[in-house]
């Protein structure tokens, strides 16, 4: 392997490792959002939520 083809995957796995770290250290931090967009929660029991939509074979 030449130098430049090392030096793109050290740089691919740092991203790659990385990136899964800072998710890890993210979820570990702040386990549940606590501050969902306005319509995601519903406060009623089964009976009040709305139907979903029928989905038909075609």
């Amino acid at each position: 392997m030449s130098a430049e083809a090392i030096a793109l995957l050290v740089v691919s796995l740092l991203v790659v490792w990385g990136g899964l770290a800072v998710s890890i250290v993210a979820l570990v931090r702040r386990p549940e959002r606590a501050d969902f967009p306005q319509g995601w929660e519903h406060e009623g029991g089964p009976e009040e939520r709305p139907e979903p939509p029928v989905e038909h074979d075609t």
